[in-house]
């Protein structure tokens, strides 16, 4: 693949303390994610695929090792500049979806926009735009309580795009929904993927992942066990 090389992850390490035990929840992993790819990463409970997500996007910190994105050191940042690297470069969707119950659909999308300080009218015209993108402009007065789970996951989706990040980070983001519906989120990611020209890494245990994916990485007992081309291999 030519593109640009956008995330490394070089040595990670994670150890969790519980107690008098010391626990490796990942045991020195390196990876490098090239502008524009998706890559998914496979793995049961317990693997570390989770504990590597929130590594790479800056929601925890190593115990050894450093990740970069664009070339900047996540380790050298103090944690608001993480927090404003969280919320610029990086969009998250989560298995439980994690949208604010009292907001509606398009005020789940605009929370991250009115964070980063973009003007009201502006941030009305992108919510509306990437809801309409994910099938649910007829749907973005609604909260969350009155949306399916599917329904919920693209409003997720959309507001991970909000801020037009340069990755989209989604852990098990089919794990709560049905088979169709899943399979309809997955179809949405990798729209996102070559329509948005976004950087999207998956972890799961979903198989029908690899469908669509350029990349799959196997993953077991924090480390990786195995690289391969997806079916939707683009290198």
């Amino acid at each position: 693949m030519s593109s640009a090389v956008i995330l490394e992850a070089e040595n990670l390490q994670r150890i969790y303390k519980m107690g008098s035990v010391e626990v490796g929840a990942l045991r020195g992993v390196d990876l490098e994610v090239h502008h524009g790819e998706f890559v998914v990463i496979l793995g049961v409970s317990g693997s570390g695929k989770s504990t590597l997500l929130h590594l790479l996007g800056g929601l925890d910190r190593p115990t050894e090792g450093r990740v970069l994105i664009e070339g900047e050191d996540l380790s050298e940042l103090s944690d608001n500049q993480l927090a404003d690297v969280r919320l610029r470069k990086v969009g998250f969707v989560f298995r439980f979806f994690n949208l604010m119950p009292q907001l509606t659909a398009r005020g789940n999308v605009e929370l991250p926009l009115f964070l980063a300080d973009v003007p009201a009218q502006e941030a009305k015209t992108r919510s509306t735009e990437l809801l309409d993108l994910v099938g649910l402009s007829e749907r973005r007065d609604h909260r969350p309580m009155e949306l399916s789970g599917g329904e919920q996951q693209r409003v997720a989706i959309a507001r991970a795009l909000a801020n037009q990040p340069k990755i989209v980070l989604a852990d098990e983001p089919t794990g709560n929904l049905d088979t169709a519906t899943g399979a309809d989120i997955i179809q949405l990611l990798r729209e996102v993927n070559e329509e948005q020209r976004q950087t999207v890494i998956v972890v799961c245990h979903d198989q029908r992942l690899t469908s669509v994916a350029d990349r799959v990485i196997e993953m077991r007992d924090g480390q990786f066990v195995s690289k391969r081309l997806g079916k939707g291999g683009k290198m």
